[in-house]
């Protein structure tokens, strides 16, 4: 079992404090921790405190905090939240790849291929960094190396909404074009989730008729970024913001909800769109949008599921879409309580331009919208 202690900090110099507090008073010596912290925050001198103290830090730029525990109901924008935790070196690896001038489908690889000189069965937390980066291809080459049963949880840094510039780091490197990745050894860490989106299709089927990758050009041989103005009555100046509560979903065939993808670029001039994954060329698909609290009880009713499947952790990270924050407001706070509640443990995270991971026990995607839930448990 893991011993594990929670920080919250709306500034630096509280943090400094707080951290140089813990160290003194805690009974374990901590050797990682986990960290997502506003883009309004200074993350080198974060990065620097951590290091000075010789504590590993996994950390991404959020689009808000999330801190739950038995004193904390943090939901917070600008600011920053950490659990400490003393897992054994021996049993994780953690590092900074640059994604450089490789495609996505390529990093992936990369990453997978890195994964592997690090154990023999890896399990994966990763957050990515890059507002052009398309997850869902990062996901496919990840899972062409290591398999499509490998065991990976993540989600897509933010900046405030601001789909300006994004970061990840550790306590030595940070980089704006790439991922953070905590490797485990599946032999001494369980790691499972679930991954619950809820939203429903808005009717019209259109064709997207050109892309390539997660840009979209035409929908229905039209400028993507026309269709989209047309069918949501909205502006140029509306996006990307309002791309990520009506995201377009990808219809297939015998899937009740397909995959999610919601705007994350703007290209004006081409008139294109930037998705946070791919969208095939020729993909059927139609806008969705929240079916308001109804969202709440269905996902409470996977957490339960989930829970009564993997009812021990030592700590759980949660990668929620922005978007579900932006359609629920403050109500978003009960499905996050309840996951703290039934495990009785922390739950760390924060609202992301994007999530990995598994959902119904199927093999790992990429998603838009969805309430990414990890659980990690040392054996």
């Amino acid at each position: 079992m893991l011993s594990v202690f929670t920080l919250y900090a709306e500034t630096y110099p509280e943090l400094e404090k707080k951290l140089k507090n813990a160290l003194t008073t805690i009974d374990f010596q901590p050797t990682l921790a986990f960290g997502f912290v506003s883009v309004k925050q200074p993350i080198n001198d974060i990065m620097a405190l951590f290091n000075r103290f010789g504590i590993d830090l996994f950390g991404a730029s959020s689009s808000g905090e999330i801190l739950f525990d038995n004193e904390n109901d943090n939901l917070s924008d600008g600011a920053m939240a950490f659990i400490l935790t003393d897992m054994n070196k021996e049993y994780y690896s953690l590092d900074v790849l640059s994604r450089n001038k490789s495609t996505p489908f390529e990093f992936g690889e990369n990453i997978g291929d890195f994964c592997k000189t690090r154990f023999p069965e890896p399990s994966i937390i990763i957050s990515t960094s890059g507002l052009d980066l398309d997850g869902e291809a990062m996901v496919r080459g990840i899972k062409e190396k290591l398999g499509d049963d490998v065991k990976m949880f993540g989600g897509l840094a933010g900046d405030d909404g601001r789909f300006e510039e994004t970061f990840v780091f550790n306590d030595n490197e940070i980089t704006n074009n790439g991922a953070v990745i905590l490797t485990l050894d599946k032999k001494h860490v369980k790691l499972s989730g679930m991954a619950f989106s809820g939203w429903i299709g808005l009717g019209a089927e259109l064709t997207v008729t050109r892309s390539e990758g997660n840009i979209v050009y035409e929908i229905d041989n039209e400028p993507a970024l026309e269709i989209y103005k047309k069918y949501l009555n909205v502006s140029e100046d509306d996006l990307p913001s309002i791309g990520l509560e009506y995201p377009i979903m990808i219809i297939k065939e015998g899937v009740e909800y397909g995959p999610l993808r919601a705007v994350v670029n703007v290209d004006k001039e081409k008139k294109s769109l930037f998705f946070a994954g791919s969208v095939p060329q020729g993909s059927t698909i139609s806008f969705s949008t929240s079916p308001g609290f109804e969202i709440l009880e269905n996902t409470r009713e996977k957490i339960i599921e989930f829970y009564e499947q993997n009812p021990m952790a030592d700590f759980l990270i949660l990668f929620s879409c922005i978007a579900r924050h932006m359609a629920l407001g403050p109500m978003i706070s009960s499905e996050i309580k309840l996951a703290s509640i039934k495990w009785g443990k922390p739950v760390i995270g924060f609202f992301t331009y994007g999530e990995i991971g598994s959902s119904k026990g199927n093999q790992c995607d990429f998603h838009n919208q969805t309430f990414t839930l990890a659980a990690i448990n040392v054996i």
